[in-house]
């Protein structure tokens, strides 16, 4: 099955587009939400930054505003408590009586993490921290009686939810990164394994990564997901044209907004790799 995943923002910026309306324009909001129903997608998702306005809450009103849109919702852990977490997503999948999922973002900007006050620095430890997040949701949105858990990051005495996700299978979680130790937290809990729009070869790779770190746990494979941003023309050549355009443009809006590109580039393997 084939899935189309589109995503809405808080207002009409972008790389390419100064923001010019208010950080939080409702009316956009809802448009766009509405297109993409109108328009057939699956999902929308909903970014996370440490600046953004909060994504739970906008996606909240995006499923007041649709009818059939599923609500794609970016979280970052280490942040909320996981057992406040899990029932607060159950409560939302139960209110759009299904229409939620979960974008899982361990984060690879230290800087950016930093403003919301995280002290883990590594990455990897970070997505050691990930794993048990989610061995906890997990264990609230599945458990019949009250558990323990007791980690390195999270401690937890008789646990429980009374509310349990309304869709059968749970909410879906999708996770992504591109280091070893992305792969090996998607070995433990990922449903969709999200990828960049990277070449056949390296999505090859990743794909393969992931059956592995399955295989180790005993989980079934996940569904995986690819994310890019189709430049559309009626050539090669005008589309090249296009997307060349596209990138001065952005350096420009860089420059006026003073967002400057980071010396020795982004943070990310995934971006790293896109850029090259």
């Amino acid at each position: 099955m084939v899935e189309f995943i589109g995503f809405i923002g808080n207002n009409p910026g972008s790389e390419i587009r100064p923001r010019s309306a208010r950080v939080l324009y409702v009316a956009y909001i809802e448009t766009l939400a509405k297109a993409h129903e109108h328009a057939g997608f699956d999902r929308a998702l909903l970014a996370f930054h440490a600046t953004l306005p909060d994504c739970l809450q906008v996606g909240q009103h995006i499923a007041y505003v649709t009818e059939r849109l599923n609500v794609f919702i970016a979280q970052r852990p280490g942040f909320t408590a996981p057992t406040l977490f899990a029932r607060q997503f159950a409560t939302l999948d139960h209110l759009t009586k299904g229409r939620i999922s979960l974008n899982v973002i361990t984060g690879g900007d230290s800087t950016e993490l930093a403003q919301d006050g995280n002290t883990i620095d590594d990455k990897d430890e970070r997505y050691a921290r990930t794993k048990e997040f989610l061995d906890v949701v997990r264990a609230e949105w599945t458990s019949e009686k009250p558990f323990d858990y007791n980690g390195k990051y999270y401690q937890v005495k008789r646990g429980f939810s009374q509310i349990k996700p309304y869709q059968k299978d749970g909410i879906p979680v999708f996770i992504a990164g591109a280091s070893d130790a992305a792969i090996e937290v998607a070995g433990h809990h990922a449903d969709v394994f999200a990828l960049w729009g990277e070449t056949y070869d390296e999505v090859r790779k990743v794909i393969a990564k992931v059956k592995a770190a399955c295989a180790k746990t005993g989980r079934a494979v996940p569904r995986f997901s690819l994310s890019f941003r189709p430049i559309l023309a009626d050539t090669e050549e005008k589309a090249w044209a296009r997307a060349n355009a596209f990138l001065e443009q952005a350096k420009a809006v860089q420059d006026k907004t003073g967002f400057a590109r980071k010396p020795g580039g982004p943070a990310n393997e995934g971006s790293k790799r896109l850029l090259a």
